[in-house]
């Protein structure tokens, strides 16, 4: 409402300001709006409505013109679009005012205005001088066959008379300024009785020094004579054209005479001058006053800018040369005596050489740099032999030390830390207390007035030792070999090498350090001082006032009555400098009697007078002090004769010379704008005018530019130096300087232009150096931060270098980076946001970077990606502190892609499949000890990944500081694949990716399945069919029969590379999804622990219930009938021990606000609801409804015995048990380097090309763990553990091992085995004993996790037969069964039906007492035999038929009556022999059933020797048709299976 309301009144007020102005005002206040400002501006809003109820219009008005700055350190000087001084002491009117003054001096004066009249134009020449650019290069030059040639020389002439005219106007100054210099000179000569001006002198001074600059500018430039050649030639073209060309010919002989003087080639400005005044006799007494004073006001620094001392120093040597007569002619004739300022006496020569000793160089004018002694060389007395060392020929190291910055810094520092502190607490005493015009306040007027004073004259100081540093690099630069050294491509000189060699690698990084400091504190300083300029002006104009009237009216009274009572003629003179200031109040007369009442015993005269904040006139202080010099100056007192030592008192001329050193300060305070500017400008720092007249180069790059360079330097050389980062801003500020007096003092706008263009150039590289920097500074931190600090702990034990490694040293980088009005040019810039702007695109890379890096890697570099990861988000969350940038979650999913309605699975996700379903599966094997996938030694997949990105910058990733400590740390957790991966994969995904992931892992493992079944189908075709041998074979010939029998399926091709392949792939898949899903479990503990206190309920999962044990055990307070947390309880403790009454009420509401319901409880929480809700049980749920397709093939329901088969079956676990037993007997041999050509050069026919390397590897290296697994896990849906156990060939080997190691037996064994096998059947033995322990690992494991899936298990008791004829078996279903069976499959099983029919004929151990207790079903029928238990009558078969006598035996062991049948119906006899009756025509005559194709005869037992008790023994293993050859290899495989179908993509 505030708002709006002044936007209302703003609008109406906009038509008394003016619609102009005010848009002006508008606009400039938008500009200066921040977050912060705008904030405070609504808290102040907010608290005006609430104490008042409302706002008013008016009041919300005031309020959007009150300016809130922002609460960030000021780094930049003050630097205001409208700028306004307190220039009180200018003299706007050149001494007019003097002839209203009682003075003696107007004739001085006079000429003093003429002279500065002047130097304002010749500043202008030199001006001109400096910054003048040749034309005539750029303008072409005509050739002979031009057809147009005679406009285009008119065209030339009209472009280069502007540049000549300057030059004309140039050579008429100066013949100007030295006629004046002339009469000057012949007035002070010819009044040498009169007292001079305290600035007369001065005004010669700088007069001199003026053409002494355009001389050395006129011989630099010599761009001068370029155009000037080019000019008289287009004139000598053109001159017929021209209507004044006679009158300009003239010119430009004058002119050619001016710049190239026969006479004097060099300096003929100056040489000029020396000639005219030689003429005025007696002008050596006046240059060397003029020296004397100039050695003077250096040596009391009685200057407060930095170009007032280099002048003073300037001019000695110029003074000298201009005093310095001609040489003696030999003639030796008194007349022709000159002076030789060498050994004049009335020099003093001492001081004068310390000068030339102390001050070598000096700066000249921008980046022109004055030799003092090249000057002083041209005196005509000069000797070098004796001469050079006395005058500082040679500096010696204290001079160097001098000229060397370092060597002030400390003192420097110290001095601004001091100051700062004082004026610091001396503006906050202004803004505390309110000025008054009174006499009270003089005193701490006067404390104010020199404590600004003093300011001035440090910053005078720092300024002139910054100067002299860098004209002394100008004028030393490195040689070429330096250069060479450090890197310079151009050390030759040629081009920038001169430019190069004195600026860019003239500095070492100290330097440049020192350097930036010193800018700093000159700018601070002088930007502090700006600021209160408006607090102190009123103070130093009160002292300027009370110190005159002070000095007028109390100090020269005591005089004035001593020249009174005495009548003594000073009476005048002190009465007209009483006069001349003296302040009597409005309409105040000048007491007659003051100074004639005065008596000694009044002591100290205080002044009685208005309090005014005006100072004096600049002509008023000019004559003051003139008039008090004259009075005590010895030299001048003996120009008076009315002036004596009687007239003044020792204590009198005292005090006049302390007012007089006391005044030097009135007309700097009073122009204190000016004398700020005039110290705290260096611009010089960017001008390069002279180099590049030197070069002959149009312009330097922003490499060589100074400020350029210090700016990087801050921030590329932060650890080299000192943290400088804070100074940018004030080394930028070089550019407002120059940017200033070009178009306020040189008036060229092609220099505001050049300096324009460079610095939005620098601005730039400032902006991406300083977001780089910040950046590269918190990712260090970041980086730090992230690692453990156990890890941390033992680098700084190992090495001291790891300190720096570890620990980032401490940076004030938000400084900087939270400026928000950064002023260049007169633009105001939001730094702040245009560093965000780098830094969150340095995000967006680093993250980019980063994937990039993880997509070229293996998986097990997921660990590397989320540390990274999370540095970059430590990173992100540090600089948002000061930058507003994107949520990081933002920038990953924008980076990943996963965003968007396209977008189903981002880039980490897809490459986390793809490593999975590509290289993890297929090439790793797994280790269920450790839990870790490693990779096999013979890869079987070719992964083709993209390069690894290079980074472009050392930020990137885990930064510079810390990245090797990160490589070291991240190596721990590569080349495997275990938790520690599982739970990056979680922390990169989450949770919600998770389903997709497994899904499509589960997609993969139905196609591995389907693959692996056409080949499982052809090894089944091939299969022999075998019983268990008998225990009397011993170890080694059971092991003999089972190695002859399924060794030959080793030549399978395609056993191990597709089929172990396979099941390895399979099993991988199920145990990489059981790994997930206990990371996941545990994950989901921890947050049901730490949820704990919050939540009522505990009635959890079991591990949960245990986890939680702790909170269990803690007292529950029922006092109110109410059951309270451990946390309340733990509040009301400390309250009672603290006297915190509230401290129990506010935990109880903490934790009613945290409570969680039923539907924010964490996936544990819930269950115990839902113990089927894992990950690892949806995917043995997933692989049960892939494997229903193949019960058929793999679980049989029906067997030919009405059992199950013993010999030839093809359900899988009978496959599995010759897998299983080839599984490890025979390494493998496998390609060393797969490759994407792989199979193609397998099948290729060409022998050509590179030999292909081999390696061979045991199978439990090359597949591990992984196949266990997944023949565990088909073994565990089918429902066929029991059978595999019982009908295993490896199972049974190890049993006869633990039967001949209990018994003995060996020596009861049928026959001898041959004695090689006895090793490898032991071997044998051990390996499946390793393999077995796997497999029931395994197994055990998928009954944890999904026990609903086990088979409904059904007993079957065989009873004992009576009389060996019949038998009974009674089943016990379970309760709650299903219903009567009607079918012959349903009689048996539940869930799993070819399961449960596979298990009829076993009894488990792990049966329920309940189904132990259910009563048998009534007998079946024959025909229903396997359908449950049944009762049978065995007839004793007929002892007159010899063929049958084996199967009565085996009828008489027990066994069952129908398998009794079935053998003999395999072996070709009629069952109905059992009976004792003749053998049926249709069993006769039937044809004997042909086994498979593929089944092998295996080798009998080496044969033993017979007992005789052992005649009715059946054969040790059923004898095989005669006609069925055992096959030396498996067939192939049948159409379609042998050949490897390829594999649907994941």
């Amino acid at each position: 409402v505030g708002a709006k309301s002044a936007q209302k009144v703003g609008s109406k007020c906009a038509k008394s300001v003016g619609s102009k102005g005010w848009r002006e005002v508008k606009s400039r206040r938008e500009v200066s709006q921040s977050p912060d400002s705008l904030r405070r501006r609504m808290e102040v809003l907010r608290e005006m409505t609430e104490s008042t109820g409302g706002v008013l219009s008016s009041d919300a008005l005031k309020l959007t013109r009150r300016e809130f700055t922002d609460n960030v350190p000021n780094l930049q000087s003050e630097s205001l679009a409208l700028e306004f001084h307190m220039k009180s002491g200018s003299n706007s009117i050149h001494y007019t005012d003097h002839v209203g003054l009682p003075t003696d001096f107007g004739p001085e004066i006079k000429a003093t205005a003429e002279v500065e009249a002047m130097l304002a134009e010749g500043a202008e020449h030199v001006h001109m001088l400096y910054t003048f650019r040749s034309v005539g290069r750029a303008v072409p030059m005509p050739t002979e066959s031009s057809p147009n040639k005679t406009e285009l020389n008119l065209r030339t002439f009209d472009v280069l008379r502007p540049q000549i005219a300057k030059i004309k106007r140039l050579m008429d100054f100066q013949e100007k300024g030295i006629v004046i210099i002339e009469r000057c000179m012949q007035s002070l000569v010819a009044g040498r009785e009169r007292i001079v001006p305290d600035g007369y002198y001065d005004a010669i001074t700088k007069v001199i020094d003026l053409l002494q600059k355009l001389d050395n500018l006129k011989d630099m430039k010599a761009s001068l004579a370029t155009d000037f050649s080019r000019y008289n030639r287009v004139l000598q073209a053109c001159r017929s054209e021209l209507e004044n060309g006679d009158q300009l010919a003239q010119e430009k002989h004058q002119l050619q005479l001016f710049l190239s003087n026969f006479k004097y080639p060099k300096s003929l400005i100056f040489q000029n001058l020396r000639d005219v005044l030689k003429r005025v006799d007696g002008h050596e007494d006046v240059l060397l006053e003029m020296l004397q004073q100039n050695i003077d006001y250096i040596e009391n620094e009685r200057y407060l800018t930095p170009d007032e001392k280099y002048r003073l120093i300037r001019s000695l040597p110029h003074l000298m040369l201009l005093i310095d007569g001609d040489a003696t002619p030999d003639s030796g004739s008194d007349k022709d005596k000159t002076t030789n300022v060498f050994k004049d006496k009335r020099i003093k020569l001492g001081p004068l050489q310390q000068i030339f000793k102390n001050y070598p160089v000096v700066p000249e004018y921008g980046d022109m740099s004055m030799h003092m002694l090249v000057i002083l060389r041209r005196a005509p007395h000069w000797d070098p032999s004796s001469m050079e060392k006395q005058w500082g020929g040679e500096p010696d190291k204290k001079v160097i030390l001098r000229y060397s910055l370092p060597t002030h810094w400390p003192d420097i520092k110290a001095k601004h830390a001091d100051f700062l502190g004082r004026f610091s607490k001396a503006t906050a005493e202004l803004a505390t207390y309110k000025f008054c015009k009174e006499m009270t306040a003089t005193d701490y007027a006067a404390f104010i007035a020199k404590l600004c004073f003093d300011g001035f004259r440090l910053m005078q100081t720092w300024t002139c030792a910054l100067l002299d540093f860098y004209h002394w690099k100008l004028t030393h630069p490195v040689s070429p070999d330096e250069m060479q050294a450090m890197g310079a491509k151009n050390a030759s000189g040629s081009g920038t090498g001169a430019y190069e060699a004195a600026l860019k690698y003239n500095f070492s990084n100290r330097e440049r350090g020192v350097f930036v400091d010193v800018i700093s504190m000159i700018k601070s300083l002088a930007s502090t001082l700006n600021s209160a300029e408006a607090a102190v002006a009123p103070y130093v104009r009160l002292h300027v006032h009370h110190s005159c009237q002070q000095f007028v009216m109390g100090e020269l009274v005591p005089p004035l009555h001593r020249a009174h009572k005495r009548s003594r003629d000073i009476i005048q003179p002190l009465l007209k400098l009483r006069r001349l200031v003296a302040d009597w109040g409005a309409g105040g007369a000048e007491p007659a009697d003051d100074y004639v009442k005065y008596s000694r015993n009044h002591g100290h005269v205080d002044a009685r007078h208005v309090v005014r904040v005006v100072g004096p006139s600049p002509t008023q202080l000019q004559l003051m002090r003139t008039m008090v010099r004259a009075m005590y100056d010895p030299r001048n007192q003996t120009k008076r004769g009315f002036l004596s030592k009687k007239d003044l008192e020792k204590d009198d001329l005292a005090i006049m010379e302390t007012f007089y050193n006391d005044s030097l300060s009135f007309l700097y305070l009073l122009n204190y704008s000016d004398t700020l500017r005039a110290n705290s400008d260096l611009g010089d720092l960017w001008y390069r005018e002279f180099y590049l007249e030197l070069t002959g180069q149009i312009q330097f790059p922003i490499e060589l530019s100074l400020p350029w360079i210090l700016t990087e330097h801050i921030i590329k050389h932060q650890e080299e130096a000192m943290p400088l980062v804070e100074d940018i801003l004030y080394t930028m500020d070089a550019y407002n300087d120059a940017a200033h007096r070009a178009l306020f003092v040189l008036n060229q706008r092609f220099l505001y232009d050049e300096i324009e263009a460079e610095l939005n150039l620098v601005f730039d590289q400032l902006v991406f150096l300083v977001a780089d920097y910040a950046y590269s500074h918190h990712k260090d931190n970041a980086a730090a931060a992230c690692l453990d600090e156990t890890y941390v702990d033992r680098l700084r034990k190992t090495r001291k270098a790891n300190k720096k490694l570890v620990e980032p040293p401490a940076r004030r980088i938000g400084v900087p980076l939270a400026q928000r009005r950064l002023q260049l040019l007169g633009r105001v810039i939001d730094l702040n946001a245009l560093i965000s702007q780098h830094v969150n695109a340095k995000l967006y890379k680093d993250v980019e970077f980063v994937l990039r890096k993880f997509e070229a890697s293996e998986l097990s570099c997921v660990v590397d990606y989320a540390r990274a990861l999370a540095v970059v988000e430590h990173t992100r969350d540090a600089l948002a502190e000061h930058l507003e940038l994107d949520d990081f979650d933002v920038i990953v999913a924008e980076v990943d892609e996963a965003v968007g309605p396209t977008a189903f699975a981002g880039r980490a996700m897809m490459h986390v499949l793809a490593s999975l379903v590509t290289d993890v599966l297929p090439n790793s094997s797994y280790n269920n000890v450790t839990r870790r996938f490693v990779r096999s030694p013979a890869p079987l997949k070719f992964v083709d990944r993209p390069k690894a990105p290079k980074a472009d910058h050392q930020h990137l990733g885990f930064g510079a500081r810390c990245n090797r400590a990160y490589e070291f740390a991240n190596r721990l957790s590569r080349g495997f694949l275990g938790v520690p991966h599982y739970e990056a994969i979680l922390e990169i995904l989450g949770t919600s990716a998770i389903p997709l992931l497994v899904n499509n892992l589960l997609t993969n493992l139905g196609d591995r399945l389907e693959i692996c079944k056409a080949y499982l189908d052809a090894i089944s075709e091939g299969l022999p069919p075998c019983k268990l041998p008998k225990f009397m074979y011993g170890l080694a010939g059971v092991y003999g029969v089972f190695d002859a029998l399924l060794k030959p399926i080793l030549t399978y091709a395609d056993l191990k590379p597709e089929v172990f392949q396979m099941m390895r792939e399979i099993g991988n898949t199920l145990i990489f999804i059981r790994d997930l899903s206990d990371v996941l479990e545990r994950n989901d503990l921890e947050r049901l622990v730490h949820a704990a206190p919050y939540v009522d309920e505990r009635t959890h999962s079991a591990a949960a219930a245990a986890a939680m044990g702790v909170f269990s055990k803690e007292p529950e307070d029922t006092t109110d009938g109410k059951k309270k947390k451990p946390l309340v309880l733990a509040a009301a403790s400390v309250s009672a021990d603290r006297d915190v009454a509230d401290l129990a009420a506010t935990a109880a509401d903490l934790h009613a606000d945290l409570k969680l319901n039923d539907a924010s409880l964490p996936p544990a929480a819930k269950r115990s609801r839902a113990p089927k809700t894992t990950l690892f049980y949806g995917a043995v749920v997933h692989l049960a409804k892939l494997l229903e397709p193949y019960k058929k093939q793999w679980a049989k329901a029906n067997a030919s015995n009405g059992v199950f088969e013993l010999e030839a079956t093809g359900d899988f676990h009978r496959l599995w048990s010759a897998l299983s037993f080839l599984f490890g007997v025979q390494p493998g041999k496998y390609p060393a380097e797969p490759s994407a050509q792989q199979e193609d050069a397998a099948n290729a026919d060409d022998d050509g090309g590179k030999e292909q390397r081999w390696l061979t590897v045991s199978d439990d290296a090359q597949f591990g763990h992984g196949f266990h697994v997944a023949g565990a896990a088909v073994i565990y849906v089918l429902g066929q553990k029991t059978r595999f156990d019982a009908l295993d060939f490896s199972n049974h080997v190890l049993r006869v091992q633990t039967y001949e190691a209990a018994t003995a037996s060996r020596n009861q064994s049928v026959g001898v085995a041959d004695t090689s096998l006895f090793d490898d059947a032991n071997n044998f033995a051990r390996m499946k004993q390793y393999h077995k322990r796997l497999f029931d690992l395994a197994f055990n494991a998928f009954k944890i996790a999904a026990p609903d899936l086990a088979p409904k298990t059904m007993r079957v008791t065989f009873q004992p037969p009576k009389q060996d004829q019949e038998y009974t078996s009674s089943a016990a279903p379970e309760p709650a069964a299903a219903p009567p069976p009607k079918k012959k499959q349903e009689s048996t099983t539940t869930e799993t039906p070819a399961a449960a029919a596979a298990e009829t004929t076993t009894t488990t151990k792990e049966d329920s007492p309940e189904k132990k207790k259910a009563p048998p079903p009534p007998a079946k029928a024959d025909d229903d035999a396997d359908e449950g238990p049944h009762e049978e009558e065995v007839k004793e078969p007929s002892p007159s038929n010899p063929a049958v006598v084996k199967y009565g035996k085996m009828l008489k062991m027990g066994l069952p009556r129908g398998a009794v049948e079935q053998k003999m119906r395999a072996e070709g006899v009629d069952p109905a022999l059992l009976d004792g009756g003749e053998p049926s025509s249709s069993s006769s005559e039937a044809p004997k059933p042909k086994p498979p194709a593929p089944k092998a005869k295996p080798p009998p037992p080496a044969p033993a020797a017979r007992r005789d008790d052992d005649e009715d023994e059946p054969e040790p293993a059923a004898e095989p048709e005669p006609a069925a050859e055992p096959a030396k290899k498996p067939p192939p495989p049948p159409p379609g299976a042998g050949k490897k179908p390829a594999p649907p993509p994941p």
